[in-house]
């Protein structure tokens, strides 16, 4: 089963730095969500919402965080909601 960058725990993340794991390495193993139409989002400059692990709680926690974003996506259709 896939396991999107947004379900890893702060822990887990942690680790991958520790490991050094790159950016590619990271997008590999743990993905972007599907409905997110962000080029490259799991990147040092991909979606911040999605990467950062911060307290300010501002972070992509499932689907319904992103739907305001201008790159959501109808995955099931590969249509944008905002056109």
């Amino acid at each position: 089963m896939i396991k999107y960058f947004h379900e890893l725990r702060k822990e887990e993340f942690a680790w991958l730095v520790a490991e050094r794991t790159t950016w590619k390495e990271v997008a590999k193993d743990f993905p972007q969500p599907p409905w997110c139409g962000y080029p490259e989002a799991i990147h040092a400059l991909g979606c911040w919402s999605l990467i950062r692990f911060d307290e300010n709680g501002c972070r992509v926690t499932g689907e319904e965080f992103c739907k305001d974003c201008d790159l959501y996506w109808k995955y099931e259709t590969g249509k944008s909601f905002k056109t």
